[in-house]
């Protein structure tokens, strides 16, 4: 039973206040923090700013003491997540799994994992996140590796590998940590695809292509623009000359018609995030429509744990690969590695480098090592 509600402001890797909720019950204090996006497509549960969402807190707090730590979501849906702030709702639903599990929350989707995900890790960024290059992340994805140890320490050695490949060009470091450079597009995806060959992993693209999109898309290095027909051969075009195993947000999130028209030519892993955001409406139509074959799954997107896990349901029932993934300012909270692990998702997409990052890739080790029989997941074999 919640004896005690608290709420604090603490501050993410993009240095912006977020918000910690802290749930106190007879077992003790269990916290979560709220991660936020710098780039959010239109369809994801809206947020309040924090000092609304402080204003309304004492009023709030009401509903939930003295009540059982799983009726949280059903509370959060009566009172309507437009009305408290997704960013508070998510912190309070990731708060309540931790107290209702004792901080092992991937207890609470399944009590003995078996099957872990591949840690998909941001290397080369541009974009809304900070660099040269017009697309977001280009990002690895160690394959062939056995643990999720090897796993880990093979993203990271790749990353090491490029920073010193492109220092000549280094601009620094973006809000994901992942390398800035001066070179274009095409040469970083050059230099990224021979480096992780040599590791035994692939290679694949996050456009996040809202951002990119006024009418067409629109390229600064080189400078080029794309109607929505060269959008697809261009992004065909990469998918054979790369042999990316990963392409997220080719097209901006309404353009479903070229969604599905990539899905049927190209043999990758094709992922929505701003066009699904983490909604079961939205990852039916998906579904009907064949658009893509994945969907990334984000928490704060969906506003509680329990409507997260329903679209993580929708999305395995149709055979879509889940990709449970952080934000761009993050927290050193874990609860996502958690979350993928206990839903058995086969990729979680969560950094490479940083505390914000490391945190969740030291608690899949954690939890991979506590684990009698743990294995990573089957998915290379279906793309390799």
């Amino acid at each position: 039973m919640i004896e005690g509600l608290s709420f604090k402001e603490v501050y993410n890797s993009c240095e912006e206040k977020t918000i910690r909720i802290s749930i106190k019950n007879k077992n003790g204090v269990f916290s979560a923090d709220s991660p936020s996006g710098t780039s959010k497509g239109s369809y994801e549960a809206k947020t309040l700013d924090i000092s609304e969402i402080k204003k309304k807190f004492p009023k709030i707090k009401k509903n939930f003491i003295g009540k059982e730590e799983v009726e949280v979501d059903k509370i959060i849906d009566k009172l309507g997540i437009e009305n408290i702030g997704a960013n508070f709702s998510t912190a309070l639903s990731m708060a309540a799994v931790r107290a209702i599990t004792k901080n092992n929350s991937y207890k609470l989707f399944l009590n003995e994992p078996e099957l872990f995900p591949y840690p998909l890790g941001n290397t080369i960024g541009g974009g809304m996140h900070g660099g040269y290059m017009s697309e977001q992340e280009f990002l690895v994805i160690p394959l062939k590796a056995k643990t999720m140890k090897e796993a880990v320490e093979t993203n990271l050695s790749i990353w090491k590998e490029v920073g010193k490949i492109l220092e000549p060009f280094i601009l620094g470091k973006n809000r994901e940590n992942a390398w800035m450079c001066t070179l274009n597009d095409l040469k970083s995806l050059e230099i990224l695809t021979d480096t992780a060959e040599d590791y035994g992993a692939r290679v694949g693209i996050d456009f996040a292509a809202n951002n990119i999109y006024n009418g067409k898309y629109y390229y600064k290095h080189p400078d080029r623009n794309f109607s929505a027909e060269d959008q697809l051969e261009f992004v065909l075009e990469l998918i054979k000359s790369y042999k990316l195993f990963y392409v997220e947000d080719p097209f901006e999130e309404d353009d479903l018609e070229n969604l599905v028209e990539l899905t049927k030519k190209a043999k990758c892993l094709i992922a929505g995030d701003d066009y699904f955001a983490t909604q079961t409406s939205r990852l039916d139509i998906g579904i009907n429509k064949k658009a893509g074959n994945a969907i990334i799954i984000k928490p704060n997107q969906a506003g509680t744990i329990l409507r997260t896990l329903e679209v993580i349901k929708t999305a395995k029932k149709s055979s879509f690969v889940t990709i449970v993934s952080h934000r761009s300012c993050e927290t050193e909270d874990s609860f996502i590695a958690d979350l993928a692990v206990g839903t058995e998702s086969p990729v979680i997409k969560c950094g490479v480098f940083g505390k914000e990052r490391e945190a969740k890739l030291k608690r899949l080790i954690e939890i991979w090592n506590e684990t009698s029989k743990p294995k990573m997941s089957n998915l290379g074999k279906t793309f390799i």
